[in-house]
């Protein structure tokens, strides 16, 4: 049966999605994200590419010309990986990237895709580097245009947030590099697990008054969600501040060191406010730049929020606060069984796109 792989590098998590069909075309996707903190060990990640990928050997005839695949290639690819700053500049992140990926997955059986929506050769992205950086939130995007047509795409992941405005021509944002979408909006750096609570607030309420908090990194928001219960502990997939474990206890314990006490200083109640006032206000920031993306795209009024990523219960009340209606990326492609692979988009946009899905082909 024909397979198809997106691959997301990201600076902490390994995203592939494998996308397979059955004999009556019904297609699949799953889903493995894997932690990996590039900067602590860049030079193998071409051997933790190989151990996600297992190396299945392909099945006769797996390539189906019907579906639009590509002869050959199996693997889409995309990063975000390049602009840590174990490397001394993007554009040789995104070439270390890209020797990982000829490694483990073969340099004739992979494509790069870029900013512009195009799947091209290892060897032009090499030649090209800033064309393919920080393209993730492209891939998600084509995918959504391809099939919800004019909407707005919010994707919280981890680390941060993407809110792209999607036109009736496709993807249409006021900018593609990072600093240029951290300028407009489209790229918030805020996200559902990694955020430190003192990047979203200078104080939290306690004691019947407000708290001011400890600028350390005591505590991240995959704390506040664990104890709020909007995140299971197999959901926590980034390292813990203090090296202890993710169950509601030790997360718990971390929340209240941010106002520099112990766990048993504080009652559930106390807790439990924190981390609703670090819910509210990661919420706001995100809701506030949807509505400066919005305020530019009149044209979108009325249209859908479409919502995916692991933070996808904060995109969906981000775009509450909003007024808008928000529909799951998942629920756009209902021809495609599998459990949630929408936490990991754009890996999954591009095992959608490579194997035949494009941002013009016919909407939902």
């Amino acid at each position: 049966m024909p397979e198809y792989f997106g691959w997301d590098i990201g600076g902490v998590h390994l995203k592939q999605s494998r996308l397979t069909f059955d004999s009556e075309g019904r297609g699949a996707l799953r889903t493995a994200i894997e932690p990996f903190e590039i900067w602590k060990a860049p030079g193998s990640l071409a051997e933790r590419l190989s151990a996600m990928l297992e190396r299945p050997e392909p099945a006769a005839g797996w390539m189906n010309p019907d579906r639009g695949g590509v002869a050959g290639v199996r693997h889409a690819v995309t990063m975000t990986a390049e602009l840590s700053d174990v490397f001394p500049s993007r554009a040789e992140g995104v070439r270390s990237v890209l020797r990982a990926c000829a490694e483990a997955l073969g340099e004739e059986t992979f494509r790069v895709f870029t900013l512009d929506g195009d799947l091209i050769g290892p060897g032009i992205a090499m030649e090209r580097p800033m064309i393919a950086a920080a393209a993730n939130w492209a891939a998600t995007a084509h995918l959504v245009a391809g099939r919800a047509g004019p909407s707005i795409l919010i994707d919280v992941g981890s680390t941060t947030t993407d809110i792209i405005p999607i036109g009736p021509e496709g993807p249409a944002p006021a900018a593609r590099d990072d600093t240029g979408r951290l300028m407009t909006g489209e790229l918030v750096y805020t996200g559902a697990l990694r955020t430190p609570p003192s990047s979203l607030t200078g104080t939290v309420p306690l004691r019947g008054g407000l708290c001011r908090i400890a600028c350390e990194q005591f505590c991240i928001m995959a704390d506040a969600y664990l104890v709020l219960g909007r995140i299971g502990p197999a959901d926590y997939t980034v390292p813990t501040p203090d090296g202890r474990g993710r169950s509601r206890r030790e997360a718990t314990a971390r929340l209240a060191r941010l106002v520099c006490a112990d766990a048993d200083d504080l009652d559930g109640r106390e807790i439990g406010a924190i981390a609703q006032h670090l819910e509210r206000r990661q919420i706001d920031r995100i809701a506030g730049a949807l509505g400066e993306v919005a305020a530019r795209h009149p044209e979108l009024a009325g249209r859908p929020v479409i919502v995916a990523g692991a933070g996808a219960f904060v995109a969906r009340d981000a775009a509450a606060r909003a007024g808008r209606e928000a529909r799951r990326l998942q629920a756009l492609v209902p021809g495609v069984a599998g459990e949630n692979w929408d936490r990991a988009a754009p890996s999954a946009a591009l095992a959608l796109l490579l194997a035949g899905e494009r941002a013009g082909a016919a909407r939902a």
